[in-house]
């Protein structure tokens, strides 16, 4: 039987600078990936969410959460640190200090737990985090301080490594810490690309770790369902998703990094409901479980953790198509903010608001290789 869940989100509005705001009263500034010479650290929004971000209904929150909710497990976060203040994190050197407040938003689309009347949280919150920073203060990343962050992961014991940061460079030793980290039993997350406020000043990628064999790559979609054509990776929602930024203030996500805490907390919950999924389960499952849509493959959690295995290896999933129900013509006050930024084509796919219909019973079929 067909069932749908209408999600309403807010009209959102790209800014002249860059930044990302929620329409009606409440303005979320779009978080940094790093920060520019000089730059003061990012200051809290000091705002809240007006409503519950689009990217949990869309992901099917309510029934992954009848059956887990990510207790018992870690996720390791290689980014610009975590503000301790904001999640109850366990830090490895100075990662529980976050000055850009990428590496906050990242956790909190993770493993935030639900707060009064707060309306975001992550999509595992009962998932613990391991804070690792992967940058320098200001968030500039290299090969070096990325492998320096798996190194620093593994031996902390965390098993699935969430690296919301890129670099373009092949570099062998970087390489090197991804293969000891796989070697060590833990699944590799990684951002395959830059966020878009800074997608214009980079070469188009690849990008590594995510480039590497055995890393799981994944990208973005909005909440229009619509991400660039990527075949073999992963898709997730990414794109002007709600988090928890510096001091506890809600922020905005635009990239593959938050894709990346998605599918980063899709595994935190498979691992949770099944504790007896290796690295490569984990892989396979999100793969082979996710379902094709405008170039890409979607993430579907609930099938990730539901679908089980027969004595030959497969396994019979059906799922229903995404609906996508665009939404009304923004008010004539709001045109001219359009035309400031017409000419950032991948920014303009993503403005609007959208009703986005997340199928239910979505399936088919998959194979869990080397069982």
């Amino acid at each position: 039987m067909r069932r749908h869940l209408t999600v309403a989100c807010a009209t959102l509005t790209l800014l002249a600078n860059g930044g990302l705001a929620a329409a009606q009263d409440t303005e979320l500034p779009q978080i940094p990936q790093a920060l520019k010479a000089g730059q003061a650290c990012t200051a809290s929004s000091g705002k809240q969410a007006p409503a519950v971000p689009w990217q949990l209904p869309y992901l099917g929150a309510d029934r992954l959460w009848a059956l887990a909710t990510g207790e018992g497990v870690t996720v390791a976060v290689v980014d610009t640190g975590v503000d301790g203040s904001v999640l109850p994190v366990r830090p490895v050197g100075d990662g529980g200090t976050d000055c850009v407040g990428h590496g906050t938003v990242v956790a909190s689309l993770i493993a935030a737990p639900p707060s009064g009347t707060a309306k975001v949280s992550g999509l595992a919150p009962g998932a613990k985090v391991l804070a690792v920073r992967g940058t320098d203060r200001s968030g500039a990343a290299t090969a070096a301080s990325i492998a320096g962050g798996l190194d620093g992961a593994v031996a902390a014991g965390a098993r699935i490594i969430c690296v919301a940061t890129a670099v373009t460079e092949a570099d062998p030793a970087l390489r090197q810490a991804v293969d000891r980290a796989v070697a060590a039993g833990a699944l590799i997350v990684a951002a395959a690309g830059r966020d878009l406020t800074t997608a214009r000043d980079v070469p188009p990628g690849p990008y590594y770790p995510a480039a590497f064999p055995g890393v799981l790559a994944v990208t973005a979609i909005g909440p229009d369902g619509k991400a660039a054509a990527a075949p073999g990776v992963l898709a997730a929602p990414g794109n002007l998703v709600v988090g928890k930024g510096p001091g506890g203030g809600a922020a905005v996500g635009a990239g593959p990094a938050f894709a990346a805490a998605h599918v980063a907390a899709a595994a935190a919950l498979i691992r949770s409901y099944r504790p007896e999924t290796t690295a490569g389960d984990l892989a396979r499952r999100l793969r082979d479980t996710a379902y094709a849509q405008g170039g890409v493959t979607v993430l579907d959690p609930l099938a990730a953790m539901t679908s089980v295995a027969t004595a030959d290896g497969a396994a019979a999933v059906r799922r229903e198509p995404l609906m996508v129900t665009p939404a009304p013509d923004l008010a004539p006050a709001r045109q001219g903010a359009w035309a400031v930024v017409a000419g950032v084509a991948a920014a303009v796919a993503l403005l609007g608001a959208a009703a986005v219909v997340v199928p239910r019973g979505r399936r088919r079929r998959w194979r869990a290789g080397g069982e």
